[in-house]
Formats: C-alpha cells, structure tokens, sequence
C-alpha cells in the first residue's frame, strides 16, 4: 500500500469531493479517482458510498481513517525531518572534467545541484590533467573517452558521444575533404595521444591513417580543434564539440565505430559521503530525464 493513497483518502474524506480533494493536494481529478479505486482494491473494501453530492465514507472508510489520520501529521514530520537533513549537508565537493563537457555537460548539472543543496561549496577544475580520486585530488570525475575506467573505481556510463571527421574551411580549399574512411590515407591527419586517444576506437581510425602523413598530435578534443583551425590536417572531433566550432567543417559522419563514452567516476569509499551520494543522484537524473541529448540537439 502507499502512503500517498492514503494521504489522497484524508483528503477526500475531509472534503467530501474528488475535486477539492485534487486541489488541496496539487493533483488532477482524475489521478485522485484512480487511486481511491486502487487503495479500495488493495484493502478489499469499499470506502466510500458515491453520489452526485460527493464522496460519503461507508463505516469501512470511517474505521480506516480513524486509523490512519493520526499516521498524516507524522509523515509530515518525516518530510521536514528529510528537508532539515538535506539542507544540512555541508562541505566541499571538488568535481573535474575535461573543459568541453564542463562547459556543456557538467555545469547545469552543479547549478541543479546546488538548487538543493546550497550549503555545499562545489570546487570546479576544467583542466584535462588526470585526477588521482583514490589520493584524494577529486570527489568526482567526469571522464570521457574511449577506455572505461579501470574497475578500483565505481563508475556509471552516462553518455556516449558520436564522433566524425573534421578540418578547417583553409584546408578544404587547399586539399579537398575526404568522403569516408576509405580516403582518409591520402589526407594529412592530426592524431589524438594520452588518455582521450587510448582505448580500440582511436586504434581502429588510426589503422585507417597513413603514419608518414600524420601532420601533429592533439592530446585533448579542444587542443584538436586548435589545431585543425590551424589547417594543419584532418581530424576528429566529437560532434557536440564540433557544434561549438562554428568554423570547422564536417568531413563526414558521424562513424559508429568512433563512439566515446563519458562516465561519472568515483571510488567507492566517497560513494559514501553524503553529498558525493547527492550529487551522483542528481546527475544521473540530469542524463537519465535526457538533458545531454537536448543539447546536443537530439530528440
């Protein structure tokens, strides 16, 4: 049984009506109906005598909510008690990503965070060094690219990003653009090194590379974008941060075969700190409720 159907039937047993009841409550008319059936259905008994004046307890629906009257002002409690525990939490909460997905990605995430929890001070580093978590350097890591994080962590997938092959309006006129994957020997091309390039999905783009072509090496997606503006060959680029570099033009894909991922990582001794807890919580809402995908234009 839920609480929240009992709340629903002090409410109708007060009022006499569905619809005031609905309206005390917040709720539609309908929402009410159905879970007074519900609740009567669950107790197997009716609660109720139904007319055109409204909603009359039976002696069934008298007996009940003499029971449960005196449980409404405690569960009452309970929520205040829950709210004063929320906003109790207190501390800092350093939280790192690359740039990219901070500025699209991790930023409304702290904003809706802090909306519920204003007594936590969120320190933000933007930087692409990697974090030692278990030293201490982060709470929390958001970290994208193509090799999952190595299982001393917890982690949760989150989100993936399509990826395609880009270059600078300059180079196109100079060189042309490749179509596919299978033109891309004849191009120059800037490779990605360090953690955002390891992992089988860059392996198997650079497998497709001629290396006496390789033109530079990006060690970051927006050290790539510098450098593709340059016109020092192609690259690639995930395609919400292409989106931001209205200057650079889409070779093309976006190619399966390239998908990152980006996980929400941690270790499991700061899973159990109250406000690392809150703050997982309410980002995996954020990309569960689909706001990554709204942003990148998805529908």
């Amino acid at each position: 049984m839920d609480w929240n159907d009992l709340k629903l039937f002090l409410a109708v047993a007060r009022t006499g009506s569905i619809r005031a009841a609905a309206i005390e409550q917040g709720v539609n008319q309908s929402t009410v109906n159905r879970r007074m059936d519900v609740l009567e259905h669950d107790l197997n008994l009716v609660l109720f005598d139904r007319s055109t004046r409204g909603f009359a307890l039976t002696e069934q629906g008298r007996a009940i909510a003499d029971v449960a009257a005196p449980m409404e002002p405690e569960a009452g409690r309970v929520l205040v008690e829950a709210e004063k525990l929320r906003r109790s939490l207190r501390g800092t909460l350093k939280i790192t990503a690359p740039q990219t997905v901070g500025v699209l990605f991790v930023a409304p995430i702290i904003e809706a965070f802090r909306g519920r929890y204003p007594d936590v001070l969120v320190e933000y580093d933007g930087s692409e060094k990697r974090f030692d978590l278990h030293a201490g350097e982060a709470d929390v890591v958001f970290r994208a690219g193509f090799a999952e994080p190595d299982q001393s962590h917890a982690f949760d997938l989150v989100h993936q990003h399509q990826w395609g092959v880009y270059c600078s309006p300059a180079f196109a006129q100079r060189h042309g653009m490749p179509a596919c994957m299978e033109d891309i020997r004849s191009f120059p091309v800037v490779a990605l090194s360090g953690a955002i390039g390891a992992g089988p999905a860059n392996e198997w783009f650079m497998r497709h590379v001629d290396p006496s072509r390789i033109s530079g090496v990006a060690s970051s997606v927006p050290n790539m974008a510098n450098i593709l503006h340059a016109g020092l060959g192609i690259g690639i680029l995930p395609v919400v941060s292409a989106l931001q570099e209205k200057t650079l033009c889409l070779c093309f894909g976006p190619i399966p075969e390239l998908t990152s991922q980006m996980w929400l990582v941690t270790t499991p001794e700061a899973r159990r700190k109250p406000r690392v807890a809150a703050f997982i919580k309410v980002a995996l809402a954020w990309f569960r409720d689909g706001e990554a995908r709204r942003i990148e234009g998805v529908t």
